[in-house]
Order: C-alpha cells, then sequence, then structure tokens
C-alpha cells in the first residue's frame, strides 16, 4: 500500500472517531478530490463501511474467516500496521455504539421505530 493510500486510511479512521457519518466521510473524500484504491472519483458507503470493519489495517489478517464450522485463525503482525488495534477496536465500539441493530440471544430488532413507515400518527 502506498504512503497517500495508508494516509486516507488513517484519516478515515480518525474522522470516524471524530464523530462523522458515513456519508460526511464521503463528502470530505470528495472535496479533497481523494479517490478510492481503483482510481474513481465516487466513494460507496459500503467500501468505508468495509474499510472501518477490516482489520487487516492492524497489521493482522483473519484466516479462513468465512467457513461452514466457523474456524478462525488470527495472523498477528501479517505486514505493517497502518492504524493501532486501540484505534481499530475503538471504531468497532463506536460502530456497535451507532448501530440501529440489537442482537439478542433469540432475535434481530432494530433500537427504535422513529423513522418506521408502519408507525402511524
Amino acid at each position: 500500500m502506498l504512503d497517500e493510500e495508508a494516509d486516507v486510511v488513517k484519516m478515515i479512521f480518525d474522522w470516524y472517531l471524530q464523530g462523522d457519518s458515513v456519508g460526511v466521510i464521503i463528502k470530505k473524500l470528495q472535496q479533497q478530490n481523494v479517490k478510492t484504491s481503483t482510481g474513481k472519483d465516487k466513494w460507496s458507503k459500503r467500501a468505508i463501511d468495509e474499510m472501518l470493519s477490516n482489520e487487516k489495517y492492524t497489521g493482522n489478517v483473519i484466516l479462513l474467516k468465512k467457513t461452514l464450522n466457523s474456524e478462525r485463525f488470527l495472523s498477528k503482525k501479517n505486514h505493517p500496521a497502518i492504524i493501532s488495534e486501540e484505534t481499530f477496536k475503538a471504531v468497532q465500539i463506536e460502530k456497535g455504539r451507532r448501530s440501529n441493530i440489537v442482537v439478542g440471544e433469540d432475535s434481530v430488532k432494530r433500537k427504535s421505530t422513529k423513522y418506521s413507515s408502519k408507525k402511524r400518527l
């Protein structure tokens, strides 16, 4: 990864921890004319969300992440880290705090129906 790309990753993680939403982060990247790693002008919400969820930026890699028996292997210090493990963990906590989804023992629910079209006045 180029130094410029690493700087973009750091900025995205920092902005998120400073309270910026994924939409605001996309606007900031566009205002600064930052292209995606594939050279595109337009960043997608999914790309930012996946970046914020990807442990590879800490220098660690999870192998066999998606297997039928859920066996996973963590390879630590596999490559140079761009962000600290502490920053990554803080972002995961913040993502959970901002999420509107609650996973219980037996179901997945939304925290609020404030904007639901099903709620009647």
